[in-house]
């Protein structure tokens, strides 16, 4: 299986209830993602303004963010 390319961005929005949210890449466009797509165990949420990186998908709703790392927890 391929390596997916890697990018990183800011949580704009996060709603733990709903499991849903924004990233905001570095050159403006956004990328939509889901509590399923959070890497980790347990409970999986993301903070709003957090480091992340992640790989994109394109469907025919927009993009959507996968395999998303918080490269801020521990900070």
């Amino acid at each position: 299986m391929a390596e997916l390319e890697r990018y990183h961005g800011t949580v704009k929005t996060f709603d733990t209830y709903e499991g849903l949210g924004t990233i905001a890449l570095p050159d403006g466009r956004e990328a939509f993602v889901r509590y399923s797509a959070i890497r980790g165990t347990g409970i999986r949420s993301l903070r709003e303004g957090a480091l992340v990186s992640f790989a994109l998908e394109r469907t025919r709703r927009g993009l959507y963010a996968v395999c998303v790392q918080d490269e801020s927890a521990g900070y």
